[in-house]
């Protein structure tokens, strides 16, 4: 019996831990990084979940965890997120290619030169109670992925993750 005991708290003690509610994030501005707001959402880069999975110039990989406050729903998502980065596709390359600016718009309009995917969803309410758990396939083809649209919230996470990884813009913020 004491066994069972102990084996529920392992199990419940680390979801506890890993709870978030609205006013974790609102009061901790240095690890939560706003990155994008409109008038239902907002999305948090939570900086000490940030790491690089993949260097080999021009190609990179950056996985990050994000909070998404939905106040039109009245929920936070939280997603373990990896943002795929071609810097062949980046502004700067770009415009050695194209010199005529609207040929450059066209083409990041086309392709950013970022693609995201999510790992995992973890659904909480305002208060930081949990309501559900996903985990996602982990086959490219099955999961929740896609490229990354200019200024979209996937778009400005991994700007934003990828200056902290590299203190170097991808594209220079808007």
């Amino acid at each position: 019996m004491n066994k069972l005991i102990i084996l529920i708290c392992m199990i419940l003690i680390p979801l506890h831990i890993n709870a978030i509610s609205i006013n974790e994030i609102r009061n901790n501005p240095s690890q939560f990084k706003l990155v994008y707001s409109d008038e239902t959402r907002e999305a948090y880069v939570d900086n000490s979940a940030i790491s690089v999975t993949r260097y080999n110039p021009p190609y990179y990989a950056i996985n990050a965890t994000i909070y998404s406050v939905w106040y039109d729903r009245n929920i936070i998502v939280e997603t373990n997120q990896t943002s795929f980065y071609n810097y062949e596709r980046s502004i700067e390359k770009l415009s050695h290619k194209y010199k005529d600016v609207d040929e450059i718009v066209k083409e990041v309009s086309n392709d950013t030169g970022v693609r995201w995917k999510a790992n995992t969803f973890v659904f909480y309410d305002f208060n930081g109670n949990m309501l559900s758990s996903k985990p996602l396939s982990h086959q490219f083809d099955n999961s929740i992925a896609g490229k990354a649209i200019l200024f979209s919230p996937s778009y400005q996470v991994a700007m934003y993750i990828f200056y902290k990884s590299y203190h170097m813009y991808f594209n220079y913020p808007r």
